[in-house]
């Protein structure tokens, strides 16, 4: 029942989205101008997609070398169709996928995998909060600054003592507590090889969203005809939005409308802004779309596999124990 209530919802919330769309959107209008809009500002922007992408497949790479380098290969189309299916299930069901690939593909443990996409989730949050303060507070530029500060401080301090408990919380530490022969110090060995550093990557996550920000914001400002700061706050909406946990399949309208409501437009610019968004959605989706099966079809699954359990300290790993 829990699982037909899910869908249910997210059917009803695509209806709603969709209606409110076709209410809002001039796409005749919107198609003579993305026939103007030259060919090279959509390369553009479909490279900085795909650099954003190639960025944290250097990250899931670096994040899991220790371990027996799986390639660089392999994580790109770990990256590539992880992001595919976190667009194409609703609810954000498809970051499963993530633990799939590496438990099955990898050969990866379980709680590694899952401490690894939290703390990727956890880095993407704090990026998108950051942005969220530079761009979208009505504030002075001093205040957003020291807003910033603020939240640099609060996750540097906060953070790291709260990783191992959202671990624990979440199973995650499950193989730390499983202390060996050694007691307190083999679990602490555990618990730190499993749960790892909590700031590595968050560069690759940085330079993800800004990419992404940058690119499909610039299209939309193109589009629409916005000023730098309005383009870039439109990008992050649309991002904002796509990142809710209840949300239709591809973040169909959940995109648009956060364009929409970062930007504030009067609502007579609404019919132009919301077919902007819907055709740099719909441009992103296809990148996305078309890169996951590229890679699914060009890297074959085996690739990577092989990975050693993090659950276990190096030591124990190499004697076999």
């Amino acid at each position: 029942m829990k699982k037909f209530l899910r869908a249910a919802l997210a059917l009803a919330l695509l209806t709603g989205v969709w209606w409110w769309l076709l209410q809002h959107a001039d796409l005749a209008a919107m198609a003579g101008r993305i026939a103007l809009l030259p060919a090279w500002a959509w390369a553009a922007a479909g490279i900085g997609l795909l650099a954003g992408h190639f960025m944290r497949a250097l990250r899931l790479r670096a994040e899991w070398r220790h371990r027996g380098d799986p390639g660089l290969a392999a994580c790109l189309r770990m990256v590539l169709v992880h992001n595919a299916a976190v667009l194409l299930i609703p609810l954000r069901g498809g970051e499963g996928a993530y633990l799939w690939m590496v438990t099955r593909q990898w050969g990866g443990g379980w709680a590694a995998a899952a401490a690894s996409l939290l703390r990727w989730r956890l880095q993407d949050l704090l990026v998108l909060c950051a942005a969220a303060i530079l761009l979208l507070m009505p504030w002075s530029v001093a205040g957003r600054l020291l807003a910033l500060l603020a939240l640099i401080l609060l996750a540097a301090n906060g953070l790291p003592p709260l990783w191992p408990w959202l671990a624990r919380r979440s199973g995650l530490a499950m193989q730390a507590e499983q202390a060996g022969p050694d007691g307190q110090a083999e679990q602490g060995a555990r618990q730190r090889v499993l749960l790892g550093d909590l700031w590595h990557g968050t560069g690759a996550s940085l330079a993800l969203w800004s990419l992404k920000i940058m690119a499909n914001g610039g299209l939309i400002g193109a589009l629409a005809g916005l000023p730098l700061e309005a383009a870039l706050r439109a990008g992050l909406g649309g991002e904002l939005g796509g990142v809710q946990p209840l949300q239709p399949p591809a973040g169909l309208g959940a995109y648009e409308a956060g364009v929409w409501l970062a930007v504030r437009l009067p609502v007579e610019r609404a019919p132009e802004l919301v077919a902007a968004a819907l055709a740099v959605h719909a441009f992103s989706l296809c990148i996305a779309l078309a890169a996951a099966a590229l890679a699914q079809v060009a890297i074959p699954p085996s690739a990577g596999s092989g990975l050693a359990d993090e659950g276990a300290p190096a030591a124990r790993r190499q004697s076999g124990g």
